[in-house]
């Protein structure tokens, strides 16, 4: 099998968390989605764990800005120079 062959269901277990992450790019990817086009068994596996990695991120803690954060971009946005003053706008 060439790199730009169909991949069969061995490589797609070997790919499908990667691919249910999102990180698996370019041909890797256009062959594995190729495959589960075609095979049912392997479509249910990749579901599975986008689930999973979707359930994952959701009990992730929110991020809040550090303190002061909001005051200081206030600050440069009122220093920040009009768009009607460049040349041409």
């Amino acid at each position: 099998m060439s790199d730009w062959d169909e991949a069969g269901c061995a490589e797609v277990a070997e790919r499908a968390a990667e691919l249910a992450l999102g990180v698996l790019l370019g041909h890797e990817r256009a062959r594995i989605l190729a495959h589960l086009d075609r095979c049912g068994k392997c479509q249910e596996d990749v579901r599975q764990l986008t689930v999973t990695a979707d359930a994952l991120l959701e009990l992730l803690p929110g991020s809040e800005p550090p303190l002061g954060f909001e005051s200081r971009v206030l600050a440069l946005i009122r220093r920040w120079p009009c768009p009607g003053r460049f040349a041409g706008i």
